[in-house]
């Protein structure tokens, strides 16, 4: 039996080695090794090291560390950042502010290799520690459902204390509670962290502030919404020689909110009436109606655009237009039929025309009609004035006075 075992024993350690190598080499090609780039949060321990002397720090760079890895694809696969655990120990911070990041791996460590960013530091500046009280305003972001508009937005608490680097301290110049309200139908609260803004209105990192309170509850409450009409009696006269060219004011509705009482009882906006008189020139002029909306315990919907009524008055000079008509086109008013009417002259009677330039550029002088009083005259030779109507603001410039002939017949 062990002659059978030890015979060709060169040939059968030679197998075992081939069929080792084959084994590798169909594990290889079936769960090959494949590299992976993950992106892991630090953590940061023994900060109080730092805070003993009254000193803080701000982190230059390393909140976060990318590290690859390698390992087999079917190890690889379902890896994430929470297989990993990233941690710059204070205790270890150097003269120059560098801080060493330790990796480990928390699954399947001995299958797992990292191939960079192993050896990472965190970057800090020391400095000194400083505080600061300040008042969070609120914001709401988006648009709530039709028929309802925001109300009140109050944020708890008002006030918090910010701590951290001076310089970082020193740039804050507001605070903020952001809410989004899009398509919220009814009174809601938020829960959400303060935002910090300095002058020019960025946005500050604060990874490394500390707040009083980390988290702010924001109350939200919606009003019932209603569209009324906005009504200006506008009385302006214009100066002699001169005319209205055009008259507009804006808005003529808007959109209220408040309680459904107070809806109720609001179905126009009226505001004061406006009076000018011998204007020869445009006038412009505003109405905070705002305020007045206020005054009726509502608010506007759209007070970017709504909250001041604006009034607009063009004012043009009359200009003079020549013109002329034809005896025969022109009305005879009050005429006998037992007698002939002509005219002394030129059949063709010149006029001239009184109004500003913009009516004379759409005059339609198919609506003008030209009229002679003759009620009551006997034959013989008149001097008659020419009478116009016209349904657009023009005028004859001075009298026309006619010289006509009536006979017998």
């Amino acid at each position: 039996m062990r002659k059978k075992l030890t015979n060709n024993l060169g040939m059968k350690i030679i197998s075992l080695m081939l069929a080792i190598v084959f084994w590798l080499v169909v594990i290889t090609m079936e769960d090959p090794e494949q590299t992976k780039p993950l992106e892991l949060p630090v953590t940061k321990i023994n900060e109080e090291l730092i805070r003993e002397n009254d000193k803080t720090y701000e982190v230059i760079e390393g909140n976060t560390v990318t590290i690859t890895v390698r390992a087999r694809q079917s190890v690889l696969k379902d890896m994430t950042a929470k297989d990993f655990e990233a941690v710059a120990d204070f205790a270890n911070l150097s003269f120059t502010g560098a801080v060493p990041i330790e990796i480990t791996v928390l699954r399947n460590s001995s299958q797992v290799t990292i191939e960079k960013g192993a050896n990472t530091m965190m970057r800090v500046s020391i400095e000194d520690l400083s505080s600061v009280d300040k008042m969070v305003a609120t914001k709401a972001e988006g648009t709530v459902i039709t028929g309802k508009a925001l109300g009140s937005v109050s944020v708890e608490p008002n006030i918090i204390r910010i701590e951290g680097a001076k310089t970082t301290i020193d740039r804050i110049s507001s605070v903020y509670a952001i809410v989004n309200v899009s398509g919220i139908s009814n009174d809601c609260s938020f829960v959400v962290e303060p935002v910090l803004y300095d002058s020019n209105g960025n946005k500050i990192d604060s990874t490394d502030i500390t707040f009083s309170e980390d988290s702010l509850k924001v109350n939200v409450t919606l009003l019932d919404t209603k569209t009324v009409p906005v009504k200006w009696n506008i009385n302006v006269s214009p100066a002699e020689g001169y005319g209205i060219e055009s008259l507009d004011y804006s808005p003529a509705e808007v959109e209220i909110a408040g309680s459904q009482d107070v809806l109720d009882m609001i179905n126009e906006i009226t505001l004061e009436d406006y009076v000018a008189e011998d204007i020869s020139e445009n006038v412009e002029a505003e109405m905070d109606l705002e305020e007045i909306v206020k005054g009726l315990g509502a608010v506007l919907v759209h007070p970017e655009t709504d909250k001041t009524a604006k009034l607009a008055v063009k004012v043009s000079e009359y200009s003079r237009l020549g013109a002329s008509i034809n005896f025969d086109s022109i009305e005879l008013v009050g005429k006998s039929d037992e007698y002939t009417y002509s005219v002394i002259g030129d059949s063709s009677i010149p006029y001239t025309l009184y109004g500003m330039d913009t009516t004379f550029e759409t005059l339609d002088r198919s609506k003008m009609e030209f009229s002679l009083d003759v009620t009551g005259l006997e034959p013989g030779i008149h001097t008659v004035n020419l009478a116009m109507t016209a349904n657009q603001q023009v005028s004859l410039a001075s009298e026309v006075p006619v010289k006509i002939k009536i006979d017998s017949k």
